[in-house]
């Protein structure tokens, strides 16, 4: 397993935190920007590496789930200062857990998932290569 790489590519969710936590991107509109990493990332993957493209397309998903909800999690309040229609998401939630919890909780398994996307991506980019 290459952790650098896989530690490199998770910086994409520090900068998703970081953008959504300051409103850079409206609620809603996440969907593009993740999408771009997600191939850039399968992009770096195919390149990098060898054996085990989608299990590094996992991990990268799955941390890069962590650090955006942490982020988001940490910032919550001015998550809600600049995203105020984020609160109507977490009033639907049908749970008595903290919304900042809620976050830290679904994080890791948005990331899985992602990093199952960005996985199909990188297995068809290194395909396509050979």
């Amino acid at each position: 397993m290459n952790w650098k790489l896989i530690l490199q590519l998770s910086l994409f969710g520090l900068l998703m935190g970081i953008l959504s936590v300051f409103g850079l991107i409206p609620s809603g509109f996440e969907l593009i920007p993740w999408i771009i990493i997600a191939v850039l990332s399968a992009l770096v993957i195919s390149k990098k590496t060898d054996k085990l493209i989608f299990t590094h397309a996992v991990m990268a998903g799955l941390f890069m789930g962590i650090i955006t909800s942490v982020v988001q999690a940490v910032f919550f309040d001015t998550l809600l200062k600049n995203n105020p229609d984020s609160l109507d998401g977490f009033k639907e939630i049908p749970t008595a857990m903290e919304p900042q919890y809620v976050l830290l909780f679904t994080g890791p398994f948005i990331g899985i998932i992602f990093g199952l996307f960005i996985g199909i991506l990188a297995v068809v980019f290194k395909k396509v290569k050979k």
